[in-house]
């Protein structure tokens, strides 16, 4: 039920104002806050188009009442990307975001109605009356309505505000306003499906949508443009994808020190068949690991040994066991 005006002969300069948003919870894509404005004697006209909560509406019939509503009544909007939700979010909590968005929006009727109320001598017009109905998002719907009327620029006795849960399934006004704003985002949604591929509806719970955030930071390193990184659900995506991104160097890191360490095993010792020789052992410096000599010399003097190679009998000439090997010939 609405409220019922004093005076029905002021029935038709009382303006009704209803508010409504659509895209609050949503991990991708913007908020939606949608005002439309009639006024009293609209409201039975409303009453027959069958409004009712967007979300109980099929894609089709929003449409229509859409286009219905713009065509018959002022309606005023604000979209707030995923980017300008995260900048307020580093400051402010998502319940002052939209209330400020309705107070914005309410301003901005209220300048038009009441174009001299900077002015010092600005007497109250009686005969303007304003009813505001607001789909609340706060769970105190009277410290809700307190806190609209504190940010209102103007604020007489002829000013009422209703502030209701599920008010856009109470007031028909406000089922026009959750309509806008549904529509405005879905159109929304669906021209970031033309970008993006294919990215479900935005919200968490959405199957479709948390594969695309994953596939999407799996393959670039970060959440999309589109994406609201101040929520947990992204924040959650990107700690598993460097965890899992550390996980993987870890285990490369620990492959390739494997993988080195059998490499050094290979080259220490490698044992060409030469008769009278113990064993060759390459690394940065040549062991010759014979009972009576050896020899510590850089690999790098000897040019046979430079490329690494295993050393072959035709490289070594023959030393009787027990005496030191002549080296001029390497």
């Amino acid at each position: 039920m609405y409220e019922d005006s004093n005076d029905n002969n002021n029935e038709s300069n009382t303006i009704i104002l209803g508010l409504d948003e659509a895209g609050r919870g949503p991990v991708l894509g913007p908020m939606v806050v949608a005002l439309v404005k009639a006024t009293e004697k609209d409201l039975k006209k409303l009453d027959e188009l069958g409004l009712k909560d967007s979300k109980r509406l099929s894609k089709n019939r929003r449409e229509e009442l859409y286009k219905i509503i713009m065509n018959n009544y002022e309606v005023k909007s604000i979209i707030l990307e995923a980017k300008d939700i995260d900048k307020m979010m580093e400051k402010t909590n998502l319940n002052k975001i939209e209330l400020m968005a309705f107070s914005k929006l309410i301003n901005s009727v209220l300048k038009e109605e009441y174009k001299d109320y900077k002015d010092k001598n600005y007497k109250v017009d009686n005969n303007k009356k304003i009813n505001i109905y607001i789909d609340a998002c706060s769970s105190n719907e009277k410290a809700f309505s307190n806190q609209i009327k504190s940010k209102l620029v103007v604020f007489n006795e002829n000013i009422k505000i209703i502030a209701e849960h599920k008010a856009d399934d109470k007031y028909k006004i406000v089922s026009a306003a959750s309509i806008i704003a549904k529509v405005l985002r879905d159109r929304i949604i669906d021209n970031y499906k033309k970008i993006y591929g294919e990215i479900g509806s935005g919200y968490p719970s959405d199957k479709i949508t948390l594969n695309y955030l994953k596939n999407y930071v799996k393959e670039h390193g970060e959440l999309p443009e589109i994406a609201r990184k101040s929520w947990k659900t992204s924040k959650n995506i990107l700690k598993e994808f460097e965890d899992e991104n550390k996980s993987n160097r870890n285990n490369k890191a620990n492959k390739n020190n494997k993988n080195k360490k059998s490499i050094q095993m290979k080259l220490m010792w490698i044992t060409p068949s030469l008769t009278g020789w113990a064993s060759w052992g390459l690394s940065s410096e040549l062991y010759y690991p014979h009972p009576h000599w050896a020899i510590h010399k850089p690999i790098t003097q000897y040019p046979l040994l430079e490329s690494r190679a295993m050393l072959t009998t035709s490289s070594i000439p023959e030393t009787p066991y027990g005496a030191s090997p002549n080296l001029n010939g390497l």
